[in-house]
């Protein structure tokens, strides 16, 4: 799946299945990828959230993308490890490549609780 950002100066083409997760900065959203490239785009989180929408889904069915907390928007399938206690999520790229988020206690308890539900 494709996200396309398109601006007065730049269009971006987004492979969704390679972002490991969305990092609000101020008025723009740094955008981590798998291979560790990170992208910047001149849009806020709320308005990223907006455009994907229609990946971010708040149901047991389906779930690319979720919100955690105010700063991120993490990839469901990249997740491989929460941690309630040390509010954090471990998250796999490419080949040997983990990131670690840090995210707030109430983020963490929603994303467990929603892999928790999946494997069910």
């Amino acid at each position: 799946m494709k996200l396309i950002l398109n601006s007065r100066d730049e269009l971006m083409s987004i492979d969704l299945s390679q972002v490991v997760y969305f990092l609000a900065d101020g008025n723009f959203t740094r955008i981590v990828f798998d291979n560790k490239l990170i992208l910047t785009a001149g849009i806020g989180m709320s308005k990223m959230e907006k455009l994907l929408s229609e990946f971010i889904v708040k149901t047991r069915s389906h779930v690319l993308m979720m919100r955690a907390g105010k700063s991120h928007i993490i990839n469901v399938s990249k997740i491989v490890q929460v941690n309630v206690l040390k509010q954090q999520v471990l998250l796999a790229g490419g080949t040997g490549i983990l990131f670690t988020v840090n995210i707030s206690r109430e983020a963490a308890k929603q994303l467990k609780e929603l892999l928790a539900k999946k494997n069910v």
